[in-house]
């Protein structure tokens, strides 16, 4: 059996290597110096890694889809510049967001740079005669997220949020882009469609598993390790699945009037992050969005026997189940 671990640094590297080439420091270093600090601030890199995996699962080289990687990774990154902004959030991976360590309108402005950078980083595909489809598939998942985003903040003030608008949400805000990563790896080795589809079933499943631990590990990760505060999403009072299910299932006054709170106009103190565990505990909704997240990984999992089981293929799994055991 391959070291998947050893090929998959190795893929990290070239990654890494080219996001480099795009983070480099020119003039104006207003624009620049805020992007770089983002790109080069960690990350997991599972979308650039995805495009790679993808590229090789339907026959084609891994570093033909490097750039492509590059594109979503930097779009991924420019999302979170702009989520920080309207989250005013003070961290983002252990270090200050860009708008609490320089400025918002440098925030703004790096975050529009770069979608331009991750335009750009396309480029290179501009001889493939499928270069139009690439280009299409690049900005619906710009829209897309954008469009994540925006139901996003409507949450803010509605009072009435269901499970399906937040499935509808993160479907756009999160899953597009993992599914974008993929399919752009597809196009860059001239997938059919057929293997374009598979590809899109699985980065949705995938992509819809990684929101749900977003909200999962929010309360249950080491904050070292997730590189912010544990119970952020309460302190800002997001209407993440966990509290969608304990607002589902709360009967008595106490929890009621606790789950409201995520609803109100009062700023929530940060006292009230270990009620809200306890409640979640009590309630089992740990447990039950585990479940979920089991689910979601074991259908993208079985989508993958629509592809030819190739090295690409089994790679895709295998960062698959890696991603079921993540801690941060």
């Amino acid at each position: 059996m391959e070291n998947y671990d050893s090929i998959l640094k190795n893929y990290l590297h070239s990654i890494e290597q080219r996001i480099q080439a795009f983070s480099q420091i020119q003039e104006p270093r207003t624009l620049y110096e805020p992007i770089a600090y983002i790109l080069n601030n960690g990350g997991k890199r599972i979308r650039p890694l995805f495009a790679v995996l993808a590229c090789q699962s339907v026959g084609g080289e891994p570093v033909d889809a490097i750039d492509a990687g590059v594109a979503i990774e930097i779009l991924h990154n420019f999302t979170l510049v702009h989520d920080d902004i309207m989250d005013n959030s003070p961290i983002r991976r252990g270090k200050e967001t860009i708008h609490t360590r320089w400025d918002t309108p440098t925030a703004i402005l790096s975050g529009d740079a770069m979608v331009g950078l991750a335009l750009k980083s396309l480029e290179s595909y501009s001889n493939l005669t499928n270069f139009g489809k690439i280009i299409e598939r690049f900005t619906r998942a710009l829209i897309g997220v954008c469009e994540g985003q925006a139901i996003d903040m409507e949450f803010n003030t509605k009072q009435e949020v269901s499970s399906v608008d937040y499935f509808r949400m993160i479907e756009r805000k999160t899953a597009e882009v993992i599914r974008a990563s993929l399919v752009l790896g597809g196009l860059c080795a001239g997938a059919v469609e057929r293997d374009l589809q598979t590809l899109e079933i699985f980065g949705h499943n995938i992509g819809i598993a990684f929101q749900l631990q977003d909200d999962l590990l929010d309360m249950v990760a080491n904050q070292e390790e997730l590189g912010k505060r544990i119970g952020n999403d309460i302190l800002e009072k997001k209407k993440t699945i966990l509290i969608l299910m304990a607002k589902e299932q709360v009967e008595i006054d106490e929890d009621i009037e606790l789950i409201s709170k995520i609803y109100s106009v009062d700023k929530i103190d940060d006292t009230l992050i270990q009620k809200f565990d306890a409640l979640f505990q009590k309630l089992d909704i740990y447990e039950q969005v585990r479940k979920e997240i089991d689910s979601y990984i074991s259908e993208a999992i079985e989508s993958l026997e629509n592809l030819p089981r190739n090295e690409g293929t089994k790679m895709l799994e295998f960062l698959a189940n890696r991603l079921n055991d993540r801690t941060f």
